[in-house]
């Protein structure tokens, strides 16, 4: 599928899409139109729908966009330093995205075709960067043979996601080391 470029370039997609979240948090998803975002962002409908095709992909479009560019994996040398590298990341990137994603939550649990775009272009690439980092962890002998990564890898988010969301309790660099240090390393180094 190709993608069809705005005229103005990359600062007036920046800005159509800053328009995309200013609606959303206002409004939430459901009652988001593309009409109300276009003329926010002063654009016609034709130009949003000639560059994104579904309101899932526009809104999904805005939240990546706005969301810390993807990063190559860490290697620090230790599973502990990088499994806390990727928890501050995550962090990071809650603080300024945590009230649009919590707009997000409920309604991608009934819109396939949202919960689609978000795994597509969120959720699997931060899915391969834990994974690479207990695959160096394996492959340095750090990680238990019998550790389920593909339940590793959900715990830290999971729970930095509940307490912002949920809780309202802080989210900083303090509960990403606890979270490390006291669920993700004694699961992952764990012997059965």
């Amino acid at each position: 599928m190709s993608v069809t470029p705005l005229r103005g370039g990359p600062a007036r997609e920046a800005e159509l899409l800053g328009a995309v979240l200013e609606v959303l948090r206002e409004t939430g998803y459901d009652r988001l139109s593309v009409d109300t975002v276009a003329a926010r962002a002063r654009a016609s409908r034709q130009t949003v729908y000639r560059r994104w095709r579904t309101k899932a992909d526009l809104v999904v479009a805005a939240f990546v966009s706005a969301a810390s560019p993807l990063p190559e994996a860490p290697d620090t040398g230790s599973l502990r330093g990088d499994l806390l590298w990727l928890m501050e990341f995550l962090v990071a990137e809650l603080e300024p995205l945590g009230d649009v994603l919590a707009g997000l939550v409920g309604e991608i649990r009934h819109n396939r075709e949202l919960a689609a775009a978000v795994d597509r272009h969120y959720v699997t690439g931060r899915r391969r960067l834990m994974l690479e980092v207990f695959q160096r962890a394996w492959d340095r002998g750090e990680l238990a043979a019998a550790a389920d990564t593909e339940l590793l890898w959900q715990l830290g988010p999971a729970a930095l996601l509940f307490r912002g969301l949920i809780s309202g309790e802080p989210v900083d660099g303090d509960l990403a080391r606890r979270l490390v240090d006291h669920v993700l390393l004694p699961l992952a180094l764990a012997r059965r």
